[in-house]
């Protein structure tokens, strides 16, 4: 989880109330369900002293805002009176999370939140396509449609020359055509600097594009198993596609800096330490470039902290001078590798650390 874009909401004035829940909009009574949700986590706030300003805008957010489409999960942090975060999850949280503290509670979002991955959707057939580019923050941040030419495309029943010539003339059409798709997807892919090229298309048409476009953006290529260009195609089976690859992607990528992590405490070469006294070390000197965490860090294990979260130790004396005060790791944790620039990883799989935590050091 990229943390940087989180400092501003970390470092905001007050208390926070963080709530995690299942927003699913998938049955016929799935409203009625969301009031009662929502009626125990406000009880829970209230419980727990959050004031009645921020408990309404959380109200106002959960039952008269958006909704989703089929199963989401929901994320909320607000503070003050305002809502500072609003985000969907893609799995819902088996029963809703609930907590009024002086600091946002985010690991269930850095547990559900994949690396940003900028991508292009080609949606192809023989003549043309339409394009779409989406940044590292998911928001559409390009389209395009690009047409070629529609005569001849198709090919024909019969025999003899003429018809020979017909068919290679179509061939040549179509791969004309696939020319230039692949030069607007190449520009867009350089613009958007592209981890991945998603292409819904038949078979012929995919083959035409990967044979056009240059080396680098071959190999990002993924193909669909659904949707195209033609009429009647669902849009939604595609759209799910779509979504499903780039998450897969993005977990790949995020694999990639746990086994980094994994190879550099085999290896003992300084640049990963394991465990609550060497991390919190490694974000006081701001050496942290990716923090890891796992269900086994003590959760509500006390660390010290100075003003700005700049500061933070297992003990009080491990701090420099200004106000120390007690907080919970796993509060903690996440709030001062933001505040420190670095990432904040949640692995999938199991691995074992020390105190639950690990980081893998700039130098």
């Amino acid at each position: 989880m990229e943390t940087t874009e989180l400092r501003e909401l970390i470092t905001a004035p007050g208390d926070f109330a963080s709530v995690y829940l299942d927003a699913s909009h998938d049955t016929e009574d799935a409203e009625h369900a969301l009031q009662l949700r929502w009626q125990e986590i406000r009880s829970g706030l209230e419980d727990q002293g959050a004031d009645r300003a921020t408990v309404e805008e959380l109200e106002q957010a959960v039952l008269a805002g958006a909704k989703p489409v089929g199963t989401a999960g929901r994320a909320l942090i607000a503070s003050a009176g305002r809502v500072l975060l609003d985000t969907w999850l893609p799995v819902p949280p088996p029963t809703p999370i609930v907590r009024w503290s002086s600091l946002p509670y985010l690991l269930p979002l850095a547990s559900q939140n994949v690396p940003p991955v900028p991508y292009v959707v080609v949606i192809m057939d023989r003549i043309g396509a339409d394009l779409r580019g989406y940044s590292s923050s998911g928001e559409l941040a390009g389209k395009a449609t690009v047409d070629g030419k529609d005569f001849p495309v198709h090919k024909v029943a019969g025999t003899g020359w003429s018809h020979l010539k017909m068919q290679h003339r179509v061939e040549n059409t179509a791969r004309d055509n696939a020319g230039t798709v692949a030069e607007a997807v190449s520009h867009l892919a350089d613009e958007l600097q592209a981890q991945l090229i998603i292409v819904a298309a038949e078979v012929q048409a995919r083959a035409d594009l990967r044979e056009a476009l240059p080396k680098r953006h071959r190999e990002i290529l993924v193909e669909t198993r659904t949707g195209g260009r033609a009429d009647g195609v669902d849009e939604a089976a595609l759209e799910a596609e779509v979504r499903l690859i780039v998450e897969d992607y993005a977990r790949a990528a995020q694999q990639t800096w746990v086994d980094r992590f994994a190879a550099e405490l085999g290896r003992d070469s300084g640049l990963a330490v394991q465990g609550l006294e060497a991390v919190t070390a490694a974000l006081r000197e701001a050496r942290a470039e990716t923090v890891v965490l796992t269900d086994k860090l003590p959760a509500d294990r006390q660390l010290w902290t100075t003003g700005g979260l700049e500061q933070v130790a297992t003990k009080a004396d491990g701090l420099v001078e200004g106000d120390a005060v007690k907080q919970r790791a796993d509060e903690v944790l996440p709030a001062a590798a933001s505040v420190s620039g670095a990432n904040l990883v949640v692995p999938d799989g199991y691995v074992e650390l020390a105190d639950g935590v690990g980081a893998l050091l700039r130098y």
